[in-house]
């Protein structure tokens, strides 16, 4: 049975033209059935502490479920073929995991990787991010990791690694976390500590428009002069399949209605491997 927050939001893009970026509130169950017959991923929707409400962590965001929904784009296959030719498993970073719907749905529907799920170290948050691996079955493949933006990324390390390896991961995935800018920076040292030091790894970040254009362009400025080299950056309409190259101009007259039509599709590598 829908929530009564879900039947409302689909009621406001059908009546109205009005396309939600976020589905359900605090301790609000969801289900999302993945496309072609895959598996279903059932959610309690997070709540948090009242100290870290400004996390807004109590919504299923529309960019998680368009990476659900375009989870092949992220080539899990070649890559996890790849590492295990090399003699390893593919590890996979989820920054900002919220529900942590793409962590779980990646668990479910591949068998030779491994994902760490992390979110901010909120005891709420992360109490109902584990009880959601563990109620759809993921706990082998998919780890939950409290974690801080900036902080030692060594916690983020696989059981028995120690301290002197390099957190290596192979993707690194967030969904909707470039919203404020004022996180930017510590965000940005935490991919440059996690990410492998490989030509094949890549960041793949999804973020909604709806704290506008100039919050994304400032953060792309800082990736560019960080090490990092931009392999694709569209504009994807949210339930259809138009593109189109991203533009900070089309802020000028771009009303909300038409920010939230579309997600920002962005992968980065390293610029010297």
């Amino acid at each position: 049975m829908s929530e009564p927050e879900d039947v409302l939001s689909d009621s406001l893009e059908t009546l109205y033209d009005h396309a939600p970026i976020a589905l359900g509130s605090a301790g609000s169950l969801y289900t999302y059935q993945a496309q072609n017959g895959g598996p279903t991923v059932a959610l309690t929707t997070p709540d948090t502490q009242a100290a870290n409400w400004a996390l807004h962590a109590t919504s299923i965001w529309s960019a998680s479920i368009y990476v659900a929904d375009h989870i092949l784009d992220l080539q899990i296959d070649r890559r996890a073929k790849q590492a295990a030719e090399e003699g390893r498993t593919l590890n996979i970073l989820e920054l900002g995991a919220g529900a942590g719907l793409p962590s779980i749905l990646i668990a479910k529907n591949y068998q030779d990787v491994l994902v760490m799920c992390s979110d901010y170290p909120d005891n709420a948050l992360i109490r109902t991010l584990e009880e959601n691996v563990r109620r759809n079955d993921a706990c082998s493949r998919c780890r939950v990791v409290p974690y801080a933006w900036g902080s030692d990324p060594s916690v983020l390390l696989p059981p028995g690694a120690t301290t002197d390896d390099a957190p290596a991961f192979d993707i690194i995935l967030a969904a909707d976390t470039l919203w404020n800018s004022d996180t930017h920076h510590l965000f940005l040292d935490t991919l440059k500590r996690t990410l492998r030091r490989s030509p094949d790894a890549r960041i793949y970040l999804i973020a909604g428009l709806h704290t506008g254009r100039y919050v994304l362009q400032s953060f792309l400025r800082l990736m560019s002069g960080a090490g990092f080299v931009t392999e694709e950056l569209t504009e994807r309409r949210i339930g259809a399949t138009d593109e189109r190259p991203w533009s900070v101009d089309r802020a000028e007259g771009e009303d909300e209605r038409e920010r939230r039509r579309w997600t920002v599709w962005m992968v980065f590598k390293w610029q010297y491997c």
